[in-house]
């Protein structure tokens, strides 16, 4: 495994290995690595030849809160999960490499990067398609790889690496979640034990909005309305949304006709949680 911080190196360390033959990979981190995202890197290890991680932080664009904080980053813990799963080449730049002082561009999905998240983080969405451009264009990947819990970063990429006409397949991995439902993420180390308890009332909201869908019920009031009764219920839990959205557009739904997500972000204490669950659909 290599370990790369600038351009030049990162660009000839890939072209190497495509002139190898090998097909090239991407999953994106911003470190402070869990099992959610060790999974993305073992699944693009076992469907390609050369699977590059990033790991990356711009402060001035990601905000903390349910990501992870460059001053929490263990970069020697880290690289030894990532070469124990499979990374061949991991690239970690500092700041001014990815955004140099004469840096004037920015990337925006109209619509799609001001809502939900972009409504409760102004300027965090913007951030991320420009980060995602940046990183996609230098390492080129044939894939790369993203996990369902991010689900309106996913569809704000999606609809970006259409609208530039990338030739990059999205590889959608399934959320990893702790035994009693909770989403894995790098925010949980944050919660107190009680705070933690507190936390799975996210995950049970989420299963009854998919239950109720199941059992027949395609109002999105009602579905928005049995997340919102179960969130309340805990005390610690405060909800920032909860939404019932078209799969593709993100719009709030008034009935549920077709692929759908219910999303929330709930502050549980002084640490705010994200997760979402298809209904009408599943992750592969």
């Amino acid at each position: 495994m290599q370990v790369l911080r600038g351009v030049p190196e990162l660009r000839a360390a890939i072209l190497e290995r495509r002139l190898a033959g090998d097909s090239v990979g991407f999953v994106p981190t911003m470190g402070v690595l869990h099992e959610g995202q060790l999974s993305l890197v073992r699944r693009a290890s076992a469907e390609n030849g050369c699977v590059v991680v990033s790991s990356f932080v711009n402060p001035a664009e990601f905000p903390t809160l349910d990501e992870s904080s460059p001053m929490r980053r263990d970069e020697q813990r880290d690289l030894a999960l990532l070469e124990r799963d499979g990374a061949s080449l991991v690239f970690l730049p500092e700041v001014t490499t990815l955004y140099p002082p004469d840096d004037l561009t920015r990337v925006s999905v109209e619509g799609l990067t001001r809502q939900l998240e972009g409504a409760s983080r102004p300027g965090h969405l913007d951030g991320l398609t420009t980060v995602m451009l940046k990183m996609l264009n230098l390492v080129g990947p044939a894939s790369v790889y993203l996990g369902q819990r991010h689900a309106q970063q996913i569809v704000i990429l999606r609809r970006m690496m259409r609208d530039l006409f990338m030739n990059i397949e999205l590889v959608i991995c399934p959320t990893i979640r702790e035994a009693d439902g909770l989403a894995l993420s790098s925010a949980n180390a944050s919660l107190s034990i009680e705070e933690r308890h507190a936390a799975t009332c996210i995950f049970a909201a989420l299963n009854a909005a998919r239950a109720a869908y199941n059992s027949g019920e395609r109002s999105a009031e009602v579905l928005r309305a049995r997340m919102t009764e179960l969130i309340a219920a805990e005390s610690m839990a405060r909800p920032d949304y909860v939404s019932v959205a078209d799969a593709a557009s993100l719009v709030e739904l008034a009935r549920v006709t077709g692929p759908a997500l219910a999303l929330v972000a709930v502050w549980i204490g002084p640490t705010r949680l994200t997760d979402n669950m298809p209904l009408a659909w599943d992750v592969a």
